[in-house]
């Protein structure tokens, strides 16, 4: 059985070709930016988004240690997802992942919040090709990624079957407040 994030990257695995395009929503320690990067290939192409410079420095001396160049950091909000990418003449995307809560080691009080991520979330779907996924990793172990996390889940089950599948795997022998993924599939 896959733990949390070796799932959520199968998923990629099993759809992402060389030369695709994605697009990670929430750069953090960069990991799952690499990890796309390796995915898609020299032809392919990431576009990763933080907030925080921090993230984007210490993500970006990764990136040249294992000499991807294909990834472009964004220091914004995932929320100018679509904006961002229709500056850069992006018109659609192979997927997405979204790793959300805080960056590990730095500020606990920044956070992701389900009104920016439900934005980026709709921006992503304008973009993601059928057939495709957005990936959710969800920490509902601090207070914040709890309300994010209700909220989240509120807005995924107004989403309509006809458009899109939404899943989530979990572990059910865990912590309420352990880590766990939702996948969007687009029809």
């Amino acid at each position: 059985m896959k733990q949390i994030i070796p799932f959520a990257h199968q998923l990629f695995i099993d759809t992402l070709q060389q030369g695709d395009v994605v697009v990670d929503a929430t750069l953090g320690n960069g990991h799952d930016s690499l990890r796309l990067s390796q995915l898609v290939g020299e032809n392919g192409h990431v576009y990763s988004f933080d907030i925080q410079q921090d993230a984007i420095d210490q993500s970006q001396q990764m990136f040249n240690d294992h000499h991807a160049k294909q990834i472009t950091p964004i220091l914004r909000g995932h929320e100018h997802v679509y904006e961002e990418l229709n500056k850069r003449s992006v018109n659609e995307i192979d997927g997405a992942i979204f790793n959300l809560g805080f960056l590990p080691g730095s500020d606990q009080s920044i956070t992701t919040n389900a009104n920016t991520t439900i934005e980026a979330i709709e921006g992503v779907l304008k973009l993601l090709k059928r057939e495709r996924y957005i990936v959710i990793v969800i920490y509902p172990g601090h207070e914040t990624g709890e309300i994010e996390k209700n909220e989240l889940l509120e807005y995924l089950a107004t989403k309509p079957a006809k458009e899109v599948d939404i899943a989530k795997y979990q572990m059910v022998n865990r912590s309420k407040k352990a880590p766990f993924v939702v996948a969007v599939y687009k029809k």
